[in-house]
């Protein structure tokens, strides 16, 4: 249970760290996420309290994985649950917004961000519903050194995808 609350916790936190205040980005994903979340008729929903929202609710994610609470898994499948969501009608839409995720980028958004935000899905369902239990120093070890590469890849998932597609050749 520990690496898998590990790998959430880094992706939380990569994700969270661009949108903070006065960090390079953060701007510009909060922009990019309303353009995403745009109706195809309306005037969408206010930039500031949607990401003030995903910003809490990631921060939210990480201290309850800190904390050990279950409630942690909960909410890290709610939040790419609903970005999947969201991709998925910007896609359908034919939006060419970018997705600025992990910080910002000129990718637009594609079906690579949907498989990320599932791939992270199936991870905190998975630590829902796996018990907890007792780690012994090595096993600990191991499951960090997982996670972290586990979080590494995902948070580069758009440029593995690019390279292993050959979208750019």
């Amino acid at each position: 249970m520990k690496e898998r609350r590990a790998v959430h916790r880094a992706g939380l936190q990569g994700s969270a760290l661009p949108r903070l205040p006065g960090r390079a980005g953060g701007q510009g994903h909060r922009l990019a996420r309303l353009r995403v979340l745009r109706p195809r008729s309306g005037p969408g929903l206010p930039a500031a309290p949607v990401a003030a929202a995903v910003l809490a609710g990631e921060s939210a994610a990480v201290a309850l994985l800190v904390l050990g609470e279950r409630a942690g898994f909960g909410l890290a499948a709610a939040m790419p649950a609903a970005f999947a969501t969201a991709i998925l009608l910007a896609l359908r839409r034919g939006s060419a917004a970018t997705c600025r995720c992990f910080g910002v980028t000129a990718a637009p958004l594609s079906r690579a961000q949907i498989v990320r935000n599932l791939l992270l899905i199936a991870v905190a369902v998975t630590g829902w519903v796996m018990p907890g239990g007792s780690v012994e120093l090595a096993g600990a070890a191991l499951a960090l050194v997982a996670a972290a590469v586990l979080a590494a890849v995902l948070v580069l998932f758009d440029d593995l995808a690019d390279l292993l597609l050959e979208r750019n050749l």
